[in-house]
């Protein structure tokens, strides 16, 4: 994308969700996003703008959010789950090992990874101060996929 589609990108979020449109921070805005989405298609990004935006998203996603959804959205891959939701499936997994079920589904990739750190204990955890240890580990594994997975590369 080159600046001026930046601008443009910058204006359809401004209008999405309701923000100032004056020019000076219009520009100010577009350059703090062109760090961030320089490298991508305009128009990838216009549509996940869009989905956002119809889809009822409360705030205008930060430079970093439009990056991880438009190459996710590129790619055809699922984002990393947040930390209730990893916890949720992690929940899911432990009651079907206890119960003698299958598993309904395979792993993300950083819930497979917290669980392959965890061991065995992964499938005993079950109180709130497990589940806030399992967020807490959560979270920083899920950061560290993203700026491997969708960071901006250097060099």
């Amino acid at each position: 994308m080159d600046k001026h589609e930046c601008l443009a990108i910058v204006e359809l979020l401004s209008v999405s969700w309701d923000k100032p449109i004056e020019r000076e921070v219009l520009r100010t805005r577009a350059n703090g996003y062109w760090t961030y989405i320089s490298d991508l298609p305009a128009e990838a990004c216009e549509i996940v703008i869009k989905d956002m935006a119809v889809g009822g998203r409360q705030w205008m996603p930060r430079p970093g959010e439009l990056r991880v959804a438009t190459i996710t959205m590129m790619q055809g891959d699922e984002p990393p789950m947040s930390g209730a939701e990893a916890w949720a499936d992690l929940q899911d997994r432990r009651s079907a090992l206890h119960d003698g079920r299958a598993v309904a589904s395979k792993a993300q990739p950083v819930l497979k990874q917290v669980m392959k750190m965890l061991g065995e204990r992964a499938t005993t955890l079950h109180t709130n101060g497990d589940r806030d240890m399992f967020v807490k580990l959560y979270e920083t594994e899920r950061e560290k996929y993203l700026i491997e997975q969708y960071g901006i590369k250097h060099g």
